[in-house]
């Protein structure tokens, strides 16, 4: 039967009538948030959209893969992974009395495998646990409902983030997640509840989120609808202009010699997706295009909100031309939840040969507003190599853009930094810095700056950097065969990074340095409140004649814990080099250090070296409970697997502090038994 809409008319001016003439008092009130993302930190997933989270559709025994995520677990790998929630400005984190999580799984019995559901307090960066897959089957899908009170702000964080993670026991068998809410149940104080206001809903011919809507192909026509196989667009423009949220645009194979602007935007649930056709490979060359002077991205995205970019090639974008900047995709402004997923981006070159002027990047973030700043990007499972980069980086996020991540990228064979958080650089007029953000599970190598045209041949491009970001995780990455592995500092005099976490990652075989913190020489900035835990450090400084060390401490470092690593160096290579007595409060202690040579290996502290690690410790007050000279037993060290075996003293030998996070490098758990291990694996 149709609804009389005159009917429904009045209702509503009778239901306004009615809360306007409500006194101001409490109220009590509910919303229902959907995941906006989720992001994988073990094992793997199908690679669906989040969007199939939003929408309850299996029930029984169906299933249907274009209507879920599969949660799966290769290999010896458990399963662990989230999915993020955004609390809507009108709601005080303060004013929560309650969360209630709702989710439909379709997986395995408990008794052979157990999934449990987390949601992670922010206050102490620990999950806390609020139920499990008890009474699963792969007979039927089951709605589980998951209720938590009390202090709820605390699972709210400063960029109004909800995490919710589910983690599986074993690496037995996967699990199928159709749908996942988040009800907040809060009180407003004392107002009158807001008033009323009222969107168009979403068409209702809106078809099953992941499936294709629209379609280009290279023999298609931008007269056309676009709307089936058969009807394509031509060009991938006329879709980054034309698609409306909630449509999904299929870009069939086949090179497409263009520039894309995105011109529109998604709404919350519904995002505007521009995608590979599944199964096949679509190519943005650049070929023969010019670069103009400002704007320049293959892709670009300028203030715009809730796209989704995946599974493409980008490629071949260059030019000569002095301060003139090719970029593969860029996102700039003041946008906000945009995915970039699954590209892959090379030979974005500038071939200039002048010193400066000469730079490029394969992704770039760059918040230019000083009073809203560009917040959840994700950027994941992207590939970029074959950069020709100048004085600037392959994947880079600056200026004012606040809750990001980046992650299961690879970054390789290019000729400067591979990733880089930023701040104080002058991208945006205030604001200017690039924080809350996390950089995991990237694989980065062959990062030479040596030949250069910026650089000459001085090598000193970062694996990972952050120069003058704050409020940023690195953990889980491997990096190996860049010039410095991973650092930490600020190249403006009187600004720092601070309050960064590195933690749990194989550093190994980076060409000068395995990690450097503070500024490269006493016209630069500092390194503050950083905690250096849990890694594990193997043969760095590898070149002969180089100028680092696996720990390289430099100008201006304060207030820095460095605890639970395994320094691994080669033979007369220095454990650590600390050529600046400009340091204060640094604290170093339940360290491993062990070399080639045995017995060997110097410490430099406050520019004084120290051969032995007895008049180390006693000068410094430094490692007093750490360990030296003995083997940490890794699994095979010269083809990378830097995981320690049974009988490693590594084991059970470190200091449990929450600074370590909660998964070690695979996503296990960072604690096995009472104590933590050293290094950045967890031995199981």
């Amino acid at each position: 039967m149709k609804r009389n809409p005159f009917f429904s008319v009045i209702s509503i001016l009778i239901l306004l009538a009615g809360l306007l003439a409500m006194p101001s008092q409490a109220w009590a009130a509910s919303s229902t948030l959907l995941p906006v993302s989720y992001t994988t930190t073990s094992g793997s997933d199908g690679g669906q959209s989040f969007a199939n989270l939003t929408i309850q559709d299996q029930a029984g025994s169906t299933k249907n893969p274009n209507n879920y995520v599969e949660f799966q677990t290769p290999g010896k790998s458990s399963y662990a992974g989230y999915r993020s929630y955004l609390v809507p400005d009108t709601i005080l984190a303060a004013s929560i009395t309650a969360i209630q999580v709702k989710a439909n799984l379709l997986g395995p019995k408990t008794s052979k495998q157990k999934w449990t559901w987390s949601i992670y307090n922010w206050s102490n960066s620990s999950w806390a646990a609020l139920g499990t897959d008890s009474g699963a089957s792969w007979s039927a899908w089951k709605l589980f409902t998951f209720n938590l009170t009390g202090k709820i702000a605390k699972y709210v964080s400063g960029t109004r983030e909800i995490r919710i993670r589910l983690k599986s026991n074993n690496a037995a068998d996967d699990a199928d997640l159709d749908f996942e809410s988040v009800t907040l149940t809060y009180t407003s104080g004392t107002v009158v509840p807001p008033t009323a206001t009222f969107t168009a809903s979403p068409p209702t011919a809106t078809p099953p989120p992941g499936t294709c809507t629209h379609f280009v192909a290279t023999n298609g026509n931008d007269a056309n609808n676009g709307q089936t196989v058969g009807t394509p667009w031509k060009t991938v423009q006329k879709a980054a202009a034309s698609a409306t949220p909630g449509n999904v645009v299929c870009v069939r194979s086949g090179t497409y010699n263009e520039k894309v602007t995105i011109s529109v935007s998604g709404t919350p649930g519904y995002p505007v997706t521009i995608q590979n056709y599944p199964g096949e490979s679509p190519i943005l060359d650049g070929i023969g295009i010019s670069v103009p002077s400002a704007d320049n991205g293959m892709v670009f995205i300028k203030d715009k909100a809730y796209i989704i970019f995946k599974g493409f090639e980008i490629r071949n974008y260059k030019t000569s031309t002095k301060n003139i900047v090719p970029v593969g995709i860029r996102i700039t402004g003041t946008s906000h939840d945009i995915e970039i997923r699954n590209n892959k981006v090379h030979n974005i070159e500038h071939n200039g040969t002048t010193v400066n002027g000469t730079d490029a990047h394969g992704i770039a973030v760059h918040g230019t507003s000083g009073t809203t700043a560009i917040t959840n990007i994700i950027i994941d499972g992207n590939q970029l190599y074959a950069l020709k980069l100048g004085s600037s980086e392959a994947l880079v996020i600056n200026g004012n853009v606040d809750g990001w991540q980046i992650t299961n990228n690879i970054v390789r064979d290019s000729n400067n930094i591979a990733i880089v958080a930023i701040g104080f650089e002058g991208t945006a007029p205030s604001n200017d810095q690039a924080r809350n953000g996390v950089i995991r599970g990237n694989d980065v190598y062959n990062i030479d700056s040596n030949g250069n045209v910026a650089y000459g041949s001085e090598r000193s491009a970062d694996g990972i950097y952050v120069d003058g970001g704050t409020m940023i995780v690195i953990e889980q990455n491997k990096i190996h065969a860049a010039d410095i592995g991973i650092e930490i500092a600020s190249e403006h005099l009187g600004k720092a990074s601070s309050y960064v976490t590195v933690r749990n990652n194989f550093v190994y075989n980076n060409l000068e340095a395995g990690i450097s913190m503070g500024g490269y020489d006493s016209a630069r900035g500092s390194a503050e409140h950083c905690v250096i835990v849990n890694n594990t450090f193997y043969k760095n400084a590898s070149i002969t004649g180089a100028w680092g060390s696996e720990l390289y401490i430099q100008y201006d470092t304060r207030n820095n814990i460095i605890k639970n690593n395994i320094f691994y160096s080669k033979n007369n290579t220095p454990y650590i080099l600390s050529w600046s007595t400009v340091m204060t409060n640094n604290v170093m202690d339940n360290n491993l250090f062990f070399n080639t040579g045995g017995a060997g290996g110097t410490w430099q502290w406050k520019n004084v070296t120290y051969t032995t690690f007895a008049s180390y410790q006693s000068a410094t007050g430094n490692d007093a409970n750490g360990i030296n000279y003995s083997d940490p037993l890794l699994v095979n060290a010269a083809t990378g697997d830097l995981h320690i075996q049974t009988g490693s003293p590594a084991i059970n030998t470190g200091q449990t502090i929450p600074e370590a996070g909660s998964w070690d490098i695979d996503g296990q758990p960072r604690v096995q038994g009472s104590i933590i291990d050293l290094g950045a694996d967890e031995n199981q």
